[in-house]
């Protein structure tokens, strides 16, 4: 059976030949470390500058998830997926249509944007605002004109937490002003070129969803190349020095915190309920010398005692709920 030489064994016994020396027929070892490079999809972004995006969009994740638990009234959990780098091609044709995606403008540097929404989320959310249940359908539709409407409250959020994570390093606005079910109308850069897309991943009512944000890469690196950015990645941030404690802390102090007590509580079935009327007399499981629950946030603080003070109901705290007496802190 014949066999194939490769150009280094050619070589050698082209070499051979002219020098009169054997060579041995045995493949070549090659004592170098050989590492793939991906021509087509070439790293352009450093791990330092990847770690420096993922801090950048933790904020949106927190900020954006305790308001959007707020609007659904439930519990919404969302994490930083993945930060990936891709093609604009790619990230178009992983969009299925219909889907909900919105384009956004930033003024400065001037670029697009797009946010990308599973369009089950889409019609959860707008479920919810209105004050059903909330179901993930199982069949995917169009999202119509008054649903748009609707989610372009949410959208507009997070909008405003983009422009606060990035304000640190850049301060820009941001708007999302144009909306498509059709990813292959949205074109906001040429296909081939490279883009960030920043997945976060949606948990609630028991199901996961996920968005997407998506920046060119050409805003990103016109960002993170400055002097200042740079020096932030490879550095950090410096340490806050002690007259910005100072500020922080006065702010704090000025801050008005809303404290509820809780007098008592009680229950009564449907029917009594629908009964009641002007005049109607309800007992509560406490009586006027024990100790009532305060809250601050939803979570309980302080024990209180009831009382009057310059004729007015006041209540007196009594003691403090330590953190080890509380599982709510």
């Amino acid at each position: 059976m014949a066999k194939i030489l490769s150009q280094e064994e050619i070589d050698a016994l082209l070499t051979s030949v002219s020098t009169g020396e054997e060579v041995s027929t045995e493949p070549l070892q090659l004592n170098k470390k050989i590492s793939l490079y991906d021509f087509k999809h070439p790293n352009l972004i450093s791990k330092e500058q990847m770690r420096f995006l993922e801090n950048v969009h933790e904020s949106v994740v927190r900020n954006f998830g305790v308001y959007l638990s707020a609007q659904l009234r439930m519990i919404v959990d969302i994490g930083l997926l993945a930060i990936d780098q891709i093609m604009y091609s790619e990230f178009v044709m992983s969009i299925a249509p219909p889907g909900a995606i919105y384009v956004g403008t930033i003024d400065s540097p001037y670029s697009n944007i797009v946010l990308e929404m599973n369009p089950q989320l889409t019609i959860f959310i707008v479920e919810r605002m209105f004050g059903g249940k909330g179901n993930f359908i199982n069949n995917v539709r169009p999202i119509s004109v008054i649903e748009q409407r609707i989610v372009k409250r949410i959208i507009d959020r997070v909008a405003v937490e983009i422009e606060k994570s990035w304000a640190p390093v850049k301060e820009f606005n941001c708007i999302f002003d144009r909306f498509e079910s059709n990813p292959e109308f949205v074109q906001i850069i040429p296909a081939s070129e490279p883009v960030v897309v920043v997945s976060l991943e949606i948990k609630l009512h028991g199901a996961t969803s996920l968005m997407n944000i998506c920046y060119p890469y050409m805003w990103i690196s016109n960002i993170i190349s400055r002097p200042e950015v740079q020096n932030k990645i490879m550095f950090g941030t410096k340490s806050t020095t002690e007259q910005e404690r100072t500020v922080i802390a006065s702010n704090l102090d000025k801050t008005d915190v809303r404290l509820k007590a809780v007098l008592g509580k009680s229950r009564i079935s449907i029917q009594e309920f629908l009964n009641l009327k002007t005049g109607d007399v309800l007992q509560l499981d406490t009586t006027v010398r024990d100790t009532i629950p305060v809250y601050t946030s939803q979570v309980h603080m302080y024990n209180a005692a009831i009382g009057e003070s310059n004729k007015n109901y006041a209540i007196q705290i009594s003691s403090v709920i330590t953190r080890e007496d509380n599982d709510e802190l």
